[in-house]
């Protein structure tokens, strides 16, 4: 499965013709630690608008306020939940690799979750295909959470 995901998301890379966005969260010394990956053009595209400023995404001249930008963003679009509370995000930065930029954010979880809401609606808002898959790694059990427009959130159990 991953290699298909790979191969997909790389082969995506030259044509762009989908909307996808993959996230990893990993349970590890009382953190859900998080890395989203998308595609640059899209994620610029976005905030351009919002915003009305030129981001220049990893370029020297990016823009100060980019990762304040994007810490919003992030914080509007994808939340975890356990129980009946939304755990609160702490977004740390932004890695941009070309065609894809790497968010990387922590939720602070001191026990390990028996269940997550997981809501990612990145993107839902501006492309109708957009799919998000969200892998969520606790121990040694990884779920898998796989959302679209019509379905913006999961519950995993673990």
């Amino acid at each position: 499965m991953k290699a298909l995901l790979v191969l997909l998301f790389s082969f995506s890379m030259a044509m762009h013709d989908f909307h996808v966005s993959i996230a990893q969260v990993d349970f590890k010394e009382e953190e859900l630690q998080c890395t989203l990956r998308l595609f640059t053009d899209d994620l610029e595209r976005r905030l351009e608008l919002d915003h009305q400023v030129k981001l220049n995404l990893g370029g020297a001249n990016q823009h100060p306020k980019a990762d304040e930008f994007i810490a919003a963003f992030l914080k509007e679009n994808f939340k975890i939940e356990q129980g009946d509370s939304s755990l609160q995000q702490v977004y740390l930065g932004i890695e941009v690799e070309y065609e894809l930029v790497y968010l990387y954010f922590y939720y602070p979880c001191p026990n390990p979750p028996q269940q997550l809401g997981i809501s990612n609606r990145v993107f839902f808002d501006s492309f109708d295909d957009q799919s998000n898959i969200v892998n969520v790694k606790v121990g040694e059990k990884l779920r898998s959470a796989f959302l679209n427009s019509s379905s913006t959130e999961q519950i995993l159990q673990f």
